[in-house]
């Protein structure tokens, strides 16, 4: 059964046996956030995986033209969750792939032309927190859109949804009062029996029927650390307290657990993607 984010401070400091004299809620909390910072860094399983789209109106946008022996070049920004790249693919209306940029080059290489390539057609850089491809988007190709696979960071442990009327329909919010932390109004409109909400009073009213309102909050969000795999972020967490209260062997002890937590996932992982067939 998932936890929620209070159950799972209380977890920890049943874990660690101290009081909140000793180890407080407030840095339960610190070693909860730089555990789960650490996971990140060397979790590489399914759940962290996750695939952005940028248009063609966008990369169109992003794109500079070639110039004498220069290629032309895209230039999109890395989203902000990423921890590290899996693919890049342009693709088309029929979500078929038109160029994969299986190159990646060093910076200096990358903007020197006159350097070695291995595929022209189709190599890539990282600058700060920007993708650079070369040649850029070209919709002449019958590309529509340029995907981006990667693993990410999941949200805060203790992130809530936001108050939208998507997540009110999807059930993901909870009612609240007027002035209570994080409430946010939704209006409502009834017509012939169905109930609609809006995010602005404007739009409830030019849908016409019966006007209500309401103030919600967000339900505590899905994650897949503290919902699935508590364990991780438990032993994580305790090796950061025990270092915090200077317990060395104690902090090595859930460290190595920790470790070994990770290393388990990351291999079952790797065995569920190569079963099923051959791998090339």
């Amino acid at each position: 059964m998932a936890l929620t984010y209070t159950e799972l401070v209380a977890l920890v400091r049943d874990w660690s046996n101290k009081d909140s004299t000793v180890l407080s809620d407030a840095r339960i909390k610190d070693c909860l956030r730089y555990a789960a910072d650490k996971a990140y860094r060397k979790l590489r399983v399914l759940p962290l995986e996750n695939t952005i789209t940028y248009n063609s109106a966008s990369l169109l946008a992003a794109t500079v033209a070639s110039s004498n022996l220069v290629p032309s070049k895209t230039e999109l920004t890395i989203p902000s969750d990423l921890i590290e790249f899996i693919q890049i693919r342009e693709i088309d209306a029929n979500g078929q792939p038109t160029r994969v940029f299986n190159e990646k080059t060093d910076l200096r290489t990358f903007n020197d032309w006159t350097s070695n390539k291995y595929n022209y057609s189709a190599f890539w850089t990282r600058k700060g927190n920007s993708i650079l491809l070369s040649p850029g988007f070209d919709s002449s190709n019958g590309a529509t859109k340029i995907e981006l696979h990667y693993y990410r960071r999941l949200s805060a442990l203790d992130a809530l949804y936001n108050v939208t009327p998507a997540n009110y329909s999807a059930g993901l919010l909870d009612t609240s009062s007027q002035g209570a932390t994080g409430a946010v109004q939704l209006f409502f409109s009834e017509v012939n029996g169905v109930t609609t909400a809006y995010a602005t009073q404007a739009e409830a009213t030019a849908a016409g029927g019966t006007q209500t309102n309401g103030y919600f909050v967000g339900k505590l969000a899905f994650n897949w650390l503290r919902d699935e795999n508590e364990r991780v972020i438990l032993m994580g967490s305790l090796a950061e307290a025990f270092a915090y209260l200077q317990d060395d062997s104690q902090a090595q002890k859930y460290l190595a657990m920790f470790i070994a937590e990770i290393d388990e996932l990351n291999a079952e992982d790797n065995q569920r993607s190569a079963s099923g067939g051959n791998i090339q």
